[in-house]
């Protein structure tokens, strides 16, 4: 389990450039967060972007994975995280924005909340009978579109997430760079 939450943090550093910035509670949060024991369902992701962004259902990716000895425990997954448009912006998120900012809200569908159920389970009986196997769990920004009102000098996105119902979303990563993070501008999609 030791090497599991250790490497929730990597997985999460790894997918982050190094212009981001990661908050020290953040980091603790997740060194003491369990990939087995929360609820996909209630995974919550929101990002913020500037006027002139957005984010879209792909734009974040969610891998999940699981490596034993015997390749028939072995498992990998890549949930694209859905815009999910009916979910409540609460009050810790609308301090958040300021004017000309967007906000998007993001869960997982509910097959892929299952799969991930049906994976965490998975492991907690292998684990029953072996303490083989190293996991993983990660939350990686593929992109996000532009539009006529891009700006280059201001392309930063800030990830906030929520893993229970009944916690406030905290800061994930502040002011990670899509330019940088594409390599160019022509590489950022037109949201048309």
């Amino acid at each position: 389990m030791k090497n599991l939450k250790g490497l929730i943090l990597v997985a999460a550093t790894l997918f982050i450039t190094a212009c981001t910035s990661i908050p020290l509670s953040t980091m603790y949060k997740m060194m003491n967060f369990s990939p087995l024991e929360f609820d996909p369902r209630e995974l919550v992701v929101a990002v913020k972007v500037p006027h002139g962004m957005k984010v879209r259902t792909g734009d974040l990716i969610v891998d999940f994975g699981f490596k034993a000895k015997d390749a028939k425990n072995s498992f990998k997954h890549q949930f694209l995280v859905q815009v999910s448009p009916n979910y409540q912006l609460p009050p810790e998120l609308a301090k958040e924005v300021a004017q000309g900012d967007n906000m998007t809200i993001l869960q997982l569908s509910k097959e892929d909340a299952l799969t991930m159920y049906n994976g965490q389970q998975a492991v907690k009986k292998y684990r029953e009978n072996s303490d083989d196997g190293a996991g993983s769990f990660g939350l990686k920004v593929e992109s996000a579109c532009r539009d006529e009102n891009f700006s280059i000098n201001d392309s930063k996105l800030n990830i906030y997430v929520k893993l229970e119902k009944d916690e406030e979303f905290f800061i994930f990563t502040e002011d990670l760079e899509l330019v940088d993070m594409s390599g160019a501008l022509e590489k950022i999609p037109s949201c048309s």
